[in-house]
């Protein structure tokens, strides 16, 4: 199933998610061609679309907020950045195994990626996504997420993402879930928090003993130091604040800016 939001309904809510956001920082969806809603259930995706996209986001949520409603300032941020944005729910219920949710992903994924590509005024070119930057980033449960859908993207038939980004993890590798290795070429950056009660840093180092082998210079751990007026806990990178948003907003946007080749 396919469902074209309204850009009355899209501007509507972005308005009210960016009330609070730094206007510094806070980047105009004037471009934004539309939000796509696709399939239903844990297979559902959202698909941000501004005209020309240099690139592609994958953004997996943290467990429990499913809809984009949490994150729609940096999701309209990235987009307005000439990021294409795909938002998967991936959850049906609070029961759902590490295999369902790997398997309503990659339908979610596969199926964005294909509506993107066949879009006229993404700048994808009308068919395969070639030459397109594809990062994939998850914060929490989505960030270990965010290794798995990078290290199955050739299975998957993605493209070999050029970065995967995980801020503060939880948990680290899923028991009984092997975690294949991911592509040579792919950077990674993961991002725990000084302040993080919730097991992230336990989640990281697990993630990071699990890409031992991984290039070295292409792998990156980040501490995010408390100050400014922001405290690192879990929920630092779902705030809008101008401390939040130069923690995880600004490293993230040189990510893909570098990956673009400017």
């Amino acid at each position: 199933m396919t469902r074209t939001i309204p850009l009355a309904f899209v501007a509507l809510a972005l308005a009210l998610m960016l009330a609070d956001a730094p206007s510094s920082r806070a980047a105009s969806s004037s471009d934004i061609v539309g939000i796509t809603d696709l399939g239903s259930g844990a297979n559902e995706a959202w698909v941000i679309a501004p005209g020309g996209a240099r690139s592609i986001v994958v953004f997996l949520h943290e467990r429990g907020d499913p809809i984009p409603q949490r994150y729609l300032a940096w999701l309209d941020y990235l987009a307005a950045e000439d990021s294409a944005v795909v938002f998967p729910r991936y959850e049906r219920a609070a029961s759902d195994t590490p295999q369902q949710t790997l398997r309503a992903l990659r339908a979610s994924v596969t199926t964005a990626a294909h509506h993107l590509a066949n879009l006229p005024h993404s700048g994808f070119g009308g068919g395969p996504i070639k030459g397109v930057p594809l990062i994939v980033v998850g914060y929490g449960y989505g960030a270990t997420l965010a290794f798995y859908v990078a290290a199955n993207s050739g299975r998957w038939g993605l493209p070999t993402p050029k970065a995967v980004v995980g801020i503060f993890p939880r948990p680290g590798p899923f028991p009984g879930l092997a975690l294949p290795p991911l592509p040579r070429s792919t950077r990674v950056v993961v991002q725990v928090g000084d302040a993080d009660t919730m097991a992230a840093k336990s989640a990281a180092r697990e993630l990071w003993d699990a890409i031992e082998h991984h290039p070295r210079a292409l792998k990156q751990l980040v501490t995010v130091h408390s100050g400014h007026g922001m405290r690192a806990d879990h929920g630092a990178p779902r705030r809008t604040t101008s401390a939040a948003v130069e923690a995880f907003w600004a490293p993230l946007d040189q990510l893909i800016y570098d990956l673009r080749g400017g």
